[in-house]
């Protein structure tokens, strides 16, 4: 168990067994007559005892659950572990009865001990069960998290080649017309390529970090595209450091380009726009170029691969904390909109 989370285990085991204590001691007033202060000092106190016994328990468990291969000597550890806190219970009601009398006359240890040995092994097979819950819920979330951590991983995989092969097949239609204008796409990619494999493996990175690798990207489409393409970028400052998805707004200029100025002869512009609105990011891609047809197919053609392999990476990050819209806009060309959780550390 975390240490983030393991005070929920000391809230919950002091509450539960203060809540039986207090169910002891009104048992013991109500039915054997016991005053309220006696109840509470005997039933209650032994009562309560048990709850730092329970957090013992419970990280010993999740220390050393049963395993398949293991079974045998966890189960002698825990029948030890069961005959351990019996004795260390024998040990203390022996111990303080003198001072709050569960016992009518003096106790001898071995009766107190008796005792412990017939109840207290039911009581640690039930802490031991609550243990093995915590443990295997630990387990499947641990499951999900790597699950979707490899699913993420294999989105980025697809993404990685799709712009490689797009921007390769760009420089293979400027090899024969523009000799030197392929050798400088060369050379960016080049450089794009060394940039996202120092970024390999991050699934975050700052936005500034971000916008140098989309610049790399735009030098390529600069050279390939010359005077017909214009990015204008308006980045406020305090979005500078929130962290984005690595390689996010790439597929999103990707999409405006090939999608909305490419298809046209002539110039077009694409503007990238980022802000803080509340507790969220606000990315925006939008180009004046051909626009988008009717219809939810031609639509969704507008959106591409690079696209759809963008709203899958956002569910594996964000689920439902994120949107991502495309749309068009009435002055003419397309919108695609992001929202995230703002945020300038890395996730846990």
């Amino acid at each position: 168990m975390s240490r983030g989370r393991g005070w929920l285990l000391w809230v919950g085991a002091f509450s539960y067994w203060t809540l039986q204590g207090l169910a002891a001691s009104s048992e013991a007033h109500s039915v054997r007559g016991v005053s309220w202060t006696q109840a509470l000092l005997t039933d209650g106190f032994a009562t309560a005892l048990w709850a730092p016994v329970t957090i013992a328990v419970v990280h010993f468990g999740l220390r050393f659950p049963f395993d398949r291969r293991l079974w045998r000597s966890r189960l002698a550890l825990h029948v030890g572990g069961a005959l351990a806190v019996s004795f260390f219970r024998a040990t203390v009601i022996y111990s303080l009865d003198p001072y709050f009398h569960w016992y009518d006359a003096p106790p001898a240890y071995t009766a107190v001990l008796e005792h412990a040995l017939l109840y207290n092994p039911f009581i640690y097979l039930t802490l031991l069960g609550v243990a093995h819950a915590i443990y295997y819920a630990q387990q499947l979330r641990l499951r999900d998290t790597q699950l979707a951590r490899a699913q993420l991983h294999a989105l980025e995989a697809q993404l990685h080649p799709h712009f490689l092969f797009n921007t390769l097949n760009s420089i293979c239609a400027l090899v024969r017309r523009d000799p030197l204008g392929s050798e400088r796409m060369i050379a960016r990619l080049s450089d794009l390529l060394r940039e996202t494999l120092q970024a390999a493996g991050r699934e975050e990175v700052p936005l500034r970090d971000e916008l140098r690798t989309l610049q790399l990207y735009l030098d390529i489409q600069g050279v390939r595209f010359n005077d017909r393409l214009r990015v204008e970028q308006d980045i406020s400052r305090e979005a500078l450091g929130a962290r984005v998805p690595h390689l996010v707004l790439q597929p999103l200029v990707e999409n405006a380009i090939q999608h909305g100025i490419a298809p046209r002869s002539a110039p077009g512009t694409v503007t990238v726009t980022a802000r803080r609105e509340g507790p969220e990011l606000l990315l925006e891609v939008r180009d004046d170029g051909v626009g988008l047809r009717e219809g939810a197919a031609a639509k969704s053609e507008r959106g591409g691969k690079g696209l759809w392999i963008t709203r899958e990476r956002l569910v594996q990050l964000y689920g439902p904390a994120h949107r991502l819209k495309l749309e068009a806009r009435e002055e003419g060309g397309a919108r695609v909109s992001l929202a995230i959780p703002f945020r300038t550390e890395r996730a846990a």
